[in-house]
């Protein structure tokens, strides 16, 4: 990583700025991060829970007083970055399955969360989203703030937001909703399979058929648009975002749906199992492609060596947990599971609306060749006009994961490109 360094950990420094970043758009304050980084030792998970659940603690605290003193605007500020911190703060605990600080700290954000919207300019609406098995998916629909529709009359355009690996719905308001609701569009947000309360509450993993998920969020938004026509939503214009494993979700969900008219995929994998595949030693993967060990041999070395690498056992104890993968072994078939271009498909080629794609030059994780290069090569039925590439360079130009510390140049880019994709023309 080019840029200053909080911490030797590129993987704790990666996580910190995911925080840092948030501030711009309320979900954190600079000094209370600085203070929680004094505290925060490298690939020490406990000290990283303690400071940032103490911050959590003393912003909600201050947001109640804030709010009893009638103003609204400190506390709407210190609601939303206390339920930023509480996620932050259990993060680092993911490896441990059943921890039981998991679930109450991630109800502790949605309620700090809650509070902090209700205080927005805009309507921001809690809802409910059916899916399967008499399950319902939360979610939340942001309104356009006023004045950010600068007269404009016509339906409001829609944005579907799908999560990632290891987010929850409400972080999602930083990506994309923060900067969507004053542009003027409305913003739906969910816990999927294997994300946020889904995960913690419900236990249902992720599914690869992304596709299933996105049918249901388009057909609810359709349902609950023709319910309220009040809401002045505008079906004609849906389009899909996601970031990081969200950006594989927004592909693999909405391609060959005729409702989509428009795709962002930020930072996205193509075959997360092969993005993954390549972080470890060949010959070490060789043992179990090739059937020369068991998958119990194969987990008890495995142990061994993420026993020296906090990051490789965080990463794989929490996509076992998202996953429902038993062991390391069975999550490493897993992810190759998540691909656009499974044996004998390919997703990509169902395309027919107009896609954006951006990679980051800095990731930890997915290179721009791998991943969104690829995507972008995997679309020639689109005309050159219909698709577009944005490799970040820099971490102030989005060259981190998911836009990690560039969020306000995200916003520019991408909504840049999606109003000429909906025909907005600001003045």
């Amino acid at each position: 990583m080019s840029a200053y360094k909080f911490f030797s950990s590129e993987f704790f420094n990666f996580e910190f700025l995911r925080v840092l970043g948030t501030a711009p758009f309320e979900g954190a304050e600079i000094g209370e991060c600085l203070e929680a980084a004094k505290e925060i030792k490298s690939n020490d998970p406990e000290s990283w829970h303690r400071p940032w659940s103490n911050q959590a603690v003393k912003a909600e605290a201050l947001g109640d007083e804030a709010f009893l003193a009638g103003d609204k605007e400190a506390a709407r500020w210190a609601f939303i970055r206390a339920s930023n911190y509480y996620p932050s703060s259990e993060f680092m605990l993911h490896h441990l399955r059943g921890d039981k600080r998991l679930l109450p700290t991630i109800e502790k954000a949605t309620a700090s969360f809650k509070k902090g919207i209700a205080l927005l300019d805009s309507p921001v609406h809690v809802l409910s989203i059916p899916f399967q098995h008499g399950v319902s998916l939360p979610a939340y629909l942001y309104m356009p703030s006023p004045g950010s529709r600068q007269g404009n009359t016509d339906p409001i355009p829609i944005i579907i937001n799908n999560g990632g690996l290891d987010s929850i719905q409400e972080e999602l308001y930083y990506y994309v909703a923060a900067g969507a609701r004053t542009r003027g569009y409305a913003v739906l947000t969910f816990d999927g399979p294997g994300q946020g309360l889904v995960l913690r509450k419900e236990n249902i993993p992720l599914r690869p058929d992304w596709e299933v998920v996105t049918n249901s969020a388009i057909d609810f938004i359709m349902s609950h648009a023709a319910k309220n026509p009040s809401l002045n939503l505008d079906i004609t214009r849906i389009s899909a975002i996601g970031a990081s494993l969200g950006g594989f979700f927004s592909l693999r969900g909405a391609a060959g749906d005729p409702r989509v008219k428009a795709i962002i995929s930020v930072d996205g994998f193509f075959d997360l199992g092969a993005a993954v595949q390549a972080r470890i030693p060949p010959w070490f993967l060789s043992l179990i492609e090739n059937g020369w060990i068991t998958d119990g041999i194969f987990n008890n070395l495995f142990a061994l060596s993420s026993a020296l690498n906090f990051q490789t056992r965080w990463e794989f104890g929490h996509s076992m947990w998202a996953f429902g993968g038993p062991s390391p072994a069975k999550v490493l078939r897993e992810f190759a599971k998540y691909t656009l271009a499974p044996e004998g498909k390919d997703f990509l080629a169902n395309v027919r609306c107009p896609v954006m794609v951006t990679g980051a030059r800095e990731t930890l994780y997915d290179p721009p060749e791998v991943g969104p290069m690829r995507m972008y090569n995997a679309l020639p039925q689109l005309k050159e006009s219909e698709k577009k590439i944005w490799i970040g360079t820099t971490v102030s130009d989005g060259g981190l994961q998911a836009k990690v510390a560039a969020l306000a140049v995200s916003h520019f880019r991408i909504f840049s490109w999606l109003d000429d994709q909906m025909g907005i023309v600001r003045k």
